[in-house]
């Protein structure tokens, strides 16, 4: 009986985790595909420290406002 319950679980964690890695493949490759093609029309795309220090600013927002 435990050995169905492991089993089960494992199954379950092993298609959960495959799930998440597709997910984030697949949101880096058209990530990077959006970027590239915003950078070849020629629209100024922030650089990913840029990005980084935006979502700095938003936490620091956060704990004045709270």
């Amino acid at each position: 009986m435990r050995y169905r319950y492991f089993r089960f679980l494992s199954a379950y964690l092993q298609k959960a985790f495959g799930a998440v890695v597709r997910t984030v493949l697949a949101t880096l490759v058209f990530g990077t595909f959006v970027v590239g093609l915003l950078r070849f029309m020629g629209v100024p795309v922030p650089s990913a420290y840029e990005v980084l220090r935006s979502f700095e600013g938003l936490g620091k927002l956060a704990k004045i406002l709270s």
